[in-house]
């Protein structure tokens, strides 16, 4: 059996995969652009590392809800592993066009 804990870093390294690879950077650059503190430079660097950070984020949370929703709706014990599951999945689906990016020769 996966433990939860387990299951929760596989979700993680999802985001960052996403996060590194999404076609959505593309989107997330002109927002970072806007978003990033004055304490930063607007670098390239910069930039891509936020927008990075920003994709990732969008993708652990996004992915969280439906998990959420089980959890507070459906499941009685809070040691079920099926929350995680269904997390995991979401990030999976979210991850998709990333693996694309990345599967294209």
């Amino acid at each position: 059996m996966v433990s939860r804990q387990f299951l929760f870093v596989l979700v993680v390294g999802l985001c960052v995969v996403n996060g590194l690879f999404s076609p959505y950077l593309q989107i997330a650059v002109p927002i970072t652009t806007m978003l990033l503190p004055e304490l930063f430079p607007k670098t390239v660097h910069w930039v891509l590392m936020f927008s990075s950070i920003l994709v990732s984020t969008a993708t652990l949370l996004g992915s969280g809800v439906p998990a959420a929703l089980w959890e507070r709706l459906a499941e009685g014990d809070p040691q079920s592993p099926v929350s995680m599951w269904i997390w995991l999945g979401g990030a999976v689906l979210l991850t998709l066009p990333a693996f694309q990016v990345l599967l294209r020769p």
